[in-house]
């Protein structure tokens, strides 16, 4: 009887003592996911802020390659290949508006001239208006100044 008195007592013992650990490792594992989501909620935060940038600096490396096509619908205009050069410009037109939701408040207020300028040189190119070289000329330089402001803060940052 002894024994078995014992025996008992010893299982008790070792269910309390599982029990106990058992406790402490939920609360430990508790804790580790609390840190775990707060960590991940984090991280995810990071991660939308460095996406945004980075679409943000997409754009901006947009913009400067459309001072190129800009430059490409100069040189057709000069050629007087007035189609191609309605072709560019209706490519322009669509890779800013592609880009035009990602662009901050500034760089919309710097280039609400774009679009519409951009429909008037092709109105023109379509019209086969020689003076259309001149406006897209014009267009081109306060396109270029545009972006200068922008390229100062860039380095700033």
């Amino acid at each position: 009887m002894q024994s078995i008195k014992t025996f008992v007592i010893f299982i008790l013992f070792i269910i309390i003592a599982f029990g106990i650990g058992y406790g402490l490792g939920y609360m430990k594992l508790k804790g580790a996911q609390k840190e775990w989501a707060a960590a991940k909620g984090e991280l995810q935060s990071k991660i939308s802020t460095l996406e945004k940038e980075l679409f943000r600096a997409r754009a901006r490396e947009s913009l400067r390659e459309m001072s190129a096509t800009v430059s490409q619908i100069v040189a057709h205009l000069a050629e007087k290949n007035f189609g191609l050069a309605v072709k560019a410009v209706d490519g322009l037109k669509e890779s800013f508006s592609a880009i035009q939701p990602v662009l901050d408040e500034e760089w919309k207020s710097k280039l609400t001239f774009f679009l519409p300028a951009l429909e008037e040189i092709k109105k023109e190119a379509e019209n086969l208006n020689p003076a259309v070289k001149k406006k897209t000329e014009d267009f081109k330089t306060l396109f270029e100044q545009s972006l200068k402001p922008a390229r100062k803060e860039l380095e700033k940052k």
